[in-house]
């Protein structure tokens, strides 16, 4: 009977993973319609780990392409109201590893810090969550009002912007800083909603943003394509908006971004489909867009791809940290809140 349970199994995959997409489509909260979208005030949620290796079925294993690998860990916790976590910087050192700043596409700032271990990722703090907060002072009522989808943070001056989903538009606040839980509780500065993002889809809006050091904005819608399968994002700079375009990982949409030098980013890229999960990162030259209006899409270098035996989940988050003239990579994925999912925190070098 092998041949009935080989047949069960991919049964089971198929029902397990058509739950999870059908959960990516139409927003976690679909599947848990009746709990609240928000903690009520600053929580600290107590979170247990679980180290991970890069590849299960080969434990030496230490590299991806470009990247190398620094430890990996399922992170766990009793409250409800944990995961979900869409985005991710990072910021100053700490005495036990790196301040890290998180939202969760349900509408909450999480604050922690890495616990590491000779360089490599072992563990992480208590979590702060606090709600991100609405012009009016209030918490997200509605998924629209919380589906926070990407985040940009400046550590040194405490600026941040989010950009949501569904109700598309991105949200300025000033001073945050994840050492001071009340700098979360922060009203927004500003509202600023781009005429292009209006005809994004619902729930493939903004889902990946990142910043060039001289403050020009890029902007990546997930599911808004030109003809070529390329990705449409806004490029804001001088004051200014235009659409540009990515270069696409096939089968893959883009989750995160972060800026490497002036001109160059990096993007983190999910694929979540019947046939299973991966994940990728490419290297994006803007200098042709900061120049002039391209006519063609940029085109991406693939600096790393992975799927199952490798450690994955649904990966949408993206932090760099800088040692030097080293680059670091954390990389985390949203859960969904479904208990089909894990929470995995990844640590990684990249070598260029």
């Amino acid at each position: 009977m092998i041949w009935y349970r080989v047949i069960f199994m991919a049964f089971n995959k198929i029902i397990a993973v058509s739950t999870i997409v059908a959960a990516l489509s139409v927003g976690a909260w679909a599947l848990r319609p009746n709990h609240a979208l928000t903690v009520p005030a600053p929580t600290t949620v107590a979170v247990t780990t679980t180290a991970l290796p890069l590849n299960r079925d080969d434990p030496g294993q230490d590299r991806i392409g470009a990247l190398k690998f620094l430890g990996a860990v399922q992170l766990r916790s009793t409250d409800p109201l944990f995961g979900g976590i869409s985005a991710l910087r990072a910021g100053k050192a700490t005495a036990s590893g790196v301040q890290l700043l998180g939202l969760s596409d349900t509408g909450n700032w999480l604050a922690f810090e890495t616990v590491e271990h000779g360089g490599r990722l072992v563990g992480v703090s208590p979590m702060i969550m606090t709600p991100i907060r609405q012009p009016d002072g209030n918490s997200a009522r509605t998924k629209a009002d919380g589906d926070a989808e990407a985040l940009e943070w400046n550590p040194a001056t405490g600026a941040a912007t989010i950009a949501f989903e569904q109700d598309h538009r991105l949200v300025h606040f000033t001073g945050i800083d994840p050492a001071m839980s009340a700098s979360l509780a922060e009203l927004p500065t500003r509202v600023e909603r781009l005429t292009p993002m209006t005809g994004w889809p619902l729930n493939g809006g903004a889902e990946a943003m990142t910043e060039l050091p001289d403050g020009s904005r890029i902007v990546i819608s997930e599911q808004r394509k030109r003809p070529d399968g390329s990705h449409v994002a806004l490029l804001t700079r001088a004051g200014s908006t235009r659409e540009i375009a990515i270069e696409s990982v096939a089968g893959h949409s883009p989750t995160d971004a972060v800026a490497i030098d002036a001109t160059r980013i990096l993007v983190l890229h999910r694929r979540f489909d019947l046939m299973g999960q991966g994940a990728a990162i490419s290297l994006i030259d803007l200098a042709p867009a900061l120049r002039a209006t391209p006519t063609l899409s940029l085109p991406a270098q693939l600096l790393a791809r992975w799927q199952a035996p490798i450690t994955l989940d649904n990966m949408e988050g993206l932090a760099l940290r800088r040692e030097g003239d080293r680059l670091f990579l954390y990389i985390v994925s949203d859960d969904n809140l479904n208990s089909l999912q894990q929470t995995v925190l990844m640590k990684f070098e990249l070598v260029l």
